[in-house]
């Protein structure tokens, strides 16, 4: 996400998820490429589960994944979509959701790329479409890699 991946397991700020909010942060796809999943970056604490997606410029979303078990802390957790998508060159935008306040996800203190949340969201229902952000909010944009 925002192009700027973690290099060490201290780099990004320890967030406090919310379970009715979901985190948002732009990745830019340069060239066609089809991606299973995300790969989100754990904070210091990993509990309860989490579900990762992907939505397009227009925020409608296009890939989910499962709720999946939290596993591993201050590392990236692949966690793999419901099925495999396939993406034209563009921007496009991470989503996360944790299903408690416990856990910590591992969020960009700083960027120059879109990072929010979007609040009023049910974990059990999962991803709604989004509306894409356009500035950037410390602490809100999980780093993220697709893959």
């Amino acid at each position: 996400t925002g192009g700027i991946p973690a290099q060490v397991s201290t780099d990004g700020t320890d967030a406090t998820p919310v379970a009715t909010e979901v985190y948002i942060a732009e990745v830019e796809v340069t060239r066609p490429v089809t991606v299973t999943g995300v790969s989100n970056f754990n904070g210091s604490v990993a509990s309860g589960n989490l579900k990762v997606g992907l939505a397009n410029s227009s925020g409608v979303v296009v890939a989910t994944s499962a709720s999946t078990a939290m596993a591993g802390t201050d590392a990236y957790q692949r966690v793999a979509f419901t099925a495999a998508v396939a993406l034209a060159p563009g921007i496009y935008f991470v989503l996360l959701f944790i299903d408690n306040g416990t856990a910590r996800v591992n969020c960009h203190t700083f960027g120059d790329f879109a990072a929010a949340k979007q609040t009023g969201q049910v974990y059990a229902t999962g991803f709604t479409t989004i509306t894409p952000p356009t500035t950037f909010t410390t602490a809100l944009g999980p780093i993220a890699s697709l893959y």
